[in-house]
């Protein structure tokens, strides 16, 4: 077992109780370790019930710091009497809770983002890190966690890719979980490298979840960057878990510079090891910016899309009909027929369920948040009556997901005439369609849909816009 050598550096005032007593308590918390570093103390935050040591860990050979690892030992007092706790000391998170509400704050001892190294520009392009079309639920943004950290539920599934790049290191061995004690180093995670100052991590993963292809492009040696593992944005590389530092099952993502690896004793003696990212910094996800990504409130619903529609292409298969109605889906009390290249439907004049009448495309393409698309199409009526056909563009997993919607009113014996909606994606949509449907109810001739085009605009719109051209 290795022995620890105690560096305690400068620390603020304790004017009000004896230093002597406290100083005592944390060097009987860091002689109990057996970690395989030295600690420096950075600095304290306390008042008269207790506080944090903000310890750095140094190399016991060369005295070189482990790069922006920072501990924290807790010391609280009870009963006339200073306690102090470790991380991986049982009883370390109740010691936490006793703080508050103490304001600890250790980023004056941490490695800062640098916007020369990575530029914020090219921080905007991640996706989010599940299941493509599968949803997740915001559980602390990047405001209520911290620059470059957020965590997400997403009810066990499967862990992506956030964007292209390399795995350089994956430790699935882990199965502890650590929330009584603080141990956070007892996690499984992923890192990718996307750039030379751009990494992401995946953290608390299930054990011996992460994706075969992976696990043959690594070794199993966890005390240093591991893998060299080429991984493209929306592959799955491991499952959601709850392994060392986590309350409940979830995902951990962070953003940063740099990564590192850091090993910990245990009371067995052996090393556990793990990465970490440092250098944080917000992103901007599928279309969010990172200012979005960072209000995010508590329980808001994210849907993943990893295959967004392609540029200045027509999304709409057979738009023309000359194909009839291939490509196209009838949903309601709808009858529909295509003459001369032309869509001829109407809503059939029932009494029976259900109350609409329409027909639709899926694109199977997924549109980014805050994007904006143009469709324009011809519309007309043949019937003696007026009629009101409405477009719209949806998410296709439902209306109460997000959708634009024009009405376009129709006097009666109005030829084919062109017309245009334009609209912003509010959210993320994994897949797109776009509908037509018609009302009042009738029996007579059918209003007309031909020359059916959807793609992407590059006007900025604040609402949606309808009319004719």
């Amino acid at each position: 077992m290795l022995a620890l050598l105690i560096l305690l550096g400068t620390s603020t005032a304790f004017q009000t109780f004896p230093d002597t007593m406290l100083n005592q308590a944390i060097t009987q918390a860091l002689e109990r370790s057996n970690h395989p570093f030295v600690y420096r103390e950075l600095g304290r935050t306390f008042n008269e019930s207790g506080g944090v040591v903000y310890l750095a860990l140094e190399d016991r050979e060369t005295g070189e710091r482990i790069p922006d690892i920072v501990d924290w030992l807790v010391v609280v007092r009870r009963d006339n009497t200073w306690r102090a706790f470790l991380p991986g000391d049982f009883g370390y998170t109740a010691a936490l809770d006793e703080l508050s509400p103490i304001a600890v704050d250790d980023s004056p001892f941490r490695v800062e983002y640098d916007p020369t190294l990575t530029p914020p520009a090219a921080l905007l392009d991640y996706q989010l890190p599940w299941e493509d079309g599968r949803w997740a639920t915001v559980t602390r943004s990047f405001a209520d966690h911290g620059t470059g950290r957020i965590d997400l539920d997403i009810s066990g599934r499967a862990v992506a890719a956030a964007k292209d790049g390399t795995i350089v290191y994956a430790n699935d061995s882990n199965s502890a979980n650590t929330y009584s004690t603080g141990a956070w180093w007892r996690w499984n995670v992923v890192i990718i490298q996307h750039d030379e100052h751009e990494y992401s991590l995946y953290g608390h993963l299930a054990p011996g979840s992460l994706a075969s292809w992976i696990r043959e492009g690594c070794t199993e040696d966890y005390s240093q960057p591991n893998c060299d593992v080429p991984v493209q944005a929306g592959e799955i590389i491991a499952e959601e878990g709850s392994t060392g530092y986590s309350s409940s099952p979830h995902l951990h993502v962070e953003f940063g510079q740099a990564f590192g690896v850091v090993g910990y004793g245990s009371a067995s003696g052996a090393v556990t090891y793990t990465g970490y990212i440092y250098g944080e910094h917000n992103v901007g996800f599928s279309g969010y910016t990172p200012q979005e990504t960072t209000a995010w409130s508590y329980g808001r619903l994210l849907q993943a899309m990893h295959n967004p529609a392609p540029m200045d292409t027509n999304l709409v298969r057979n738009g023309n009909f000359d194909d009839r109605t291939s490509e196209w889906t009838p949903s309601g009390q709808v009858s529909w027929s295509v003459q001369d290249g032309i869509m001829r439907f109407l809503r059939l004049n029932t009494a029976e369920p259900p109350a609409w009448a329409a027909f639709y495309q899926d694109f199977g393409y997924g549109a980014p948040a805050n994007s904006v698309f143009e469709a324009s199409f011809q519309l007309g009526n043949t019937s003696p009556h007026p009629k009101t056909v409405s477009v719209t563009l949806m998410n296709a997993a439902g209306r109460d997901y997000g959708a634009m919607t024009c009405d376009f009113s129709l006097d009666a014996n109005t030829p084919l005439q062109p017309y245009v909606m334009r609209g912003t994606v509010p959210d993320t949509w994994a897949n797109v369609r776009l509908e037509f449907s018609v009302n009042p109810p009738d029996s007579a001739p059918a209003v007309l849909v031909d020359d059916v085009s959807v793609q992407f605009s590059d006007d900025a719109i604040s609402e949606t816009e309808c009319g004719s051209l």
